[in-house]
């Protein structure tokens, strides 16, 4: 159940720079293997994934959203690890078929947030600033969308998008909510999530503006956790994995709370 427990706060955190260090400092002399093993799923994840989105959108373009820049835990000098994200990536790219990928959106902090993490100095006060965790609003990815405008069928995000979930004291850029974002009324494009949290999408899931979520299982068994991914993708995936469509989003309903 520990185990259990600790890796839950990690997938909840597993977006952000600051996520390597706690997963190290949890895991302790068990870190490698743990991290090589969820490196593993991701990789999995990613898979299934690039797998769903090739058999829907052949011969389609995407466009990739990369976690935005976060403070590294421990200062600047910390050592991230490799970002979880760069797992998933790798096997999404394996699986897309023949799915372009015309662009990478890799948002870059802005230098007056940098300065207010510097002089905040120590790892507890950047954990509770709300602009080292979310500095990167709708607005933001809204702009680095117009560029992409007219050229993309697909936004498949391996991060949260942003203004699905407020912090507290954030207010102007951050408070425009996630149905704000252009990918919605753009002609033709579908989103792919295979980050954050589900339970706000149901709608956007059931028109098929969201055309796939790959998202943890709400509950694994704890041996689960001990299991290398099979060989087989299906079975791998479903380890620890669901994906949820518009045709079994019914089957799915717990995922979701009324909004």
């Amino acid at each position: 159940m520990r185990r259990a427990i600790l890796f839950a706060l990690c997938v909840a955190l597993s977006s952000t720079t600051m996520a390597q260090g706690i997963f190290t400092r949890l895991f302790g002399g068990s870190t490698r293997y743990a991290a090589d093993m969820e490196a593993q799923y991701r990789v999995v994840k990613g898979r299934k994934l690039g797998a769903f989105l090739a058999g829907k959108f052949a011969g389609k373009r995407a466009v990739v959203l990369f976690p935005p820049e976060a403070p590294v835990m421990g200062g600047e000098e910390g050592d991230p690890g490799e970002m979880p994200h760069v797992a998933v990536f790798k096997g999404l790219k394996a699986a897309m078929g023949d799915i372009e990928i015309v662009g990478t959106i890799k948002p870059r902090m802005p230098a007056g947030v940098k300065a207010k993490i510097k002089v905040a100095g120590g790892e507890g006060d950047m954990m509770m600033m709300p602009e080292a965790m979310q500095w990167f609003g709708v607005k933001e990815l809204n702009k680095e969308l117009a560029a992409f405008k007219g050229k993309y069928d697909i936004l498949v995000c391996l991060t949260s998008l942003p203004g699905v979930e407020r912090m507290m004291g954030m207010r102007g850029l951050r408070a425009v909510p996630f149905t704000e974002l252009t990918c919605w009324t753009e002609k033709g494009v579908s989103v792919a999530l295979a980050e954050g949290g589900i339970s706000r999408f149901r709608s956007q899931i059931e028109s098929g503006a969201i055309c796939a979520m790959a998202t943890y299982k709400m509950q694994i068994p704890d041996a689960d956790y001990e299991k290398r991914p099979a060989k087989d993708l299906d079975e791998a995936f479903s380890t620890r994995y669901v994906l949820i469509t518009s045709e079994n989003i019914a089957k799915h309903a717990a995922y979701f709370r009324d909004r």
